[in-house]
């Protein structure tokens, strides 16, 4: 199991600020994280397959999370959360 981080006062406070409609999807991907990180979602960059990774919830990607899985040291750092 992994343990998944926030990187930063700026992305607690972006999570703080997700409206309520989202804060069940960021849990939901949140626990995926914990559990699976690679099967989850997508690279941010198809070419670069260990890089950043990328999910997107609520309709229509509403939100977007950027994170980095660091599987030796089994952390999942987020790097970016942003939303409309």
């Amino acid at each position: 199991m992994s343990v998944v981080e926030t990187v930063g006062d700026d992305i607690d406070a972006s999570i703080a600020a997700l409206p309520p409609e989202l804060l069940g999807p960021f849990a939901e991907l949140r626990t995926a994280l914990e559990v699976s990180p690679r099967t989850v979602v997508r690279p941010l960059v198809p070419t670069n397959p260990d890089g950043l990774r990328v999910a997107t919830i609520g309709p229509i990607g509403t939100c977007q999370v950027v994170f980095h899985v660091l599987e030796r040291d089994r952390i999942v750092p987020i790097v970016r959360v942003s939303f409309l």
